[in-house]
């Protein structure tokens, strides 16, 4: 390929990535606005000829809970030491609640949305955001993850070839197992020390990826393009898109200004940059962030019509990448 290339992956988890670790009885409300988003995200994306991975977490792909409910005696359960992780767990005292809601777990009608759109992809978060590097789990359960978010899928007619591990703890003596089941995809970290895979990130860390956002502390984060014999790409992460809640001008213009010369130097130097947050990360200022998303796409047709930049998802990029 001659010109850089533009990659979006989302990772579509509803509630399921916040069950546990957050109070419902705060969020429930927010989090059933997210189908919603994701429709626009949907429509959006598809209007600009914009390609994007939806790596979606497998539970949400269901119809509702009664499906699930069916499901899990059929299921090997990861065995966390932290309780508060263990959706299974999780969901079975959520379910109980006077104010439990379908529509904060369950969007198969969105999955049918994005099935049928032009521009996007479908991929696996895991069946039930699982998490590969936390204590008590084993391979054995990841596997059985994995089989779920493969049976779920192919009941819909979806080709999974990618993987975005939650919370992008992968365990590198896992990735062997993807291939098993179609998967020869998933997005990896950048390089730098800051995004390295952790369970658990200490407030160093945390504030030197914050100030990353804004400033340029670890260089202009984008990719060479990957040999195209690999068997199992690592589509690495450029950049989290922050969301925008308010925030000051003066750190919305920084980190846009982050963002657009990241994607300026892909675009001129035939390196792709790969942009990622969650549908659910625009739900407390929804129009503020469209506004936001509308500055990035902007930018990405100025760098289009002058470099020749193309929007690929991780599947399409890998495509022309093998070619």
């Amino acid at each position: 390929m001659k010109n850089g290339t533009f990659i979006i992956s989302l990772d579509f988890e509803l509630y399921w990535g916040y069950l546990g670790i957050t109070d419902y009885d705060k969020e429930f409300e927010r989090f059933n606005q997210v189908r919603d988003i994701a429709s626009k995200m949907i429509e959006i994306f598809d209007e600009n000829e914009i390609k994007v991975s939806w790596s979606t977490v497998g539970f949400l792909m269901l119809e509702d809970s009664k499906r699930l409910n069916a499901l899990i005696p059929q299921i090997d359960k990861p065995e966390y030491k932290r309780r508060e992780l263990d959706n299974y767990f999780n969901f079975r005292h959520v379910i109980e609640e006077d104010n439990f809601l379908e529509g904060v777990f369950f969007a198969s009608e969105v999955v049918e949305e994005l099935n049928n759109s032009k521009h996007q992809t479908i991929g696996t978060h895991s069946f039930s955001h699982y998490y590969c590097l936390e204590d008590g789990q084993t391979v054995r359960e990841f596997t059985d993850d994995l089989r779920m978010a493969k049976k779920i899928a192919d009941e819909r007619g979806i080709e999974m070839r990618s993987i975005v591990f939650p919370r992008n703890q992968f365990d590198r003596s896992y990735l062997g197992l993807l291939k098993e089941y179609g998967i020869d995809i998933y997005r990896g970290t950048p390089d730098h020390l800051i995004f390295r895979p952790r369970r658990h990130d200490n407030y160093l860390i945390r504030g030197m990826r914050l100030v990353d956002t804004y400033l340029n502390i670890t260089g202009n984060i984008t990719h060479d393009q990957p040999s195209p014999y690999e068997e199992l790409f690592d589509i690495k992460a450029s950049r989290f898109l922050k969301p925008q809640n308010g925030t000051p001008k003066v750190l919305r213009a920084l980190q846009l200004r982050r963002i657009k010369n990241e994607m300026t130097e892909a675009a001129k130097n035939n390196k792709y940059y790969h942009l990622w947050w969650h549908p659910h990360n625009f739900s407390i200022s929804p129009e503020e962030n469209f506004r936001f998303l509308e500055d990035i796409i902007n930018h990405f047709k100025m760098l289009e019509k002058k470099y020749g930049f193309s929007s690929e998802s991780m599947e399409s990029y890998v495509e022309k990448v093998r070619a």
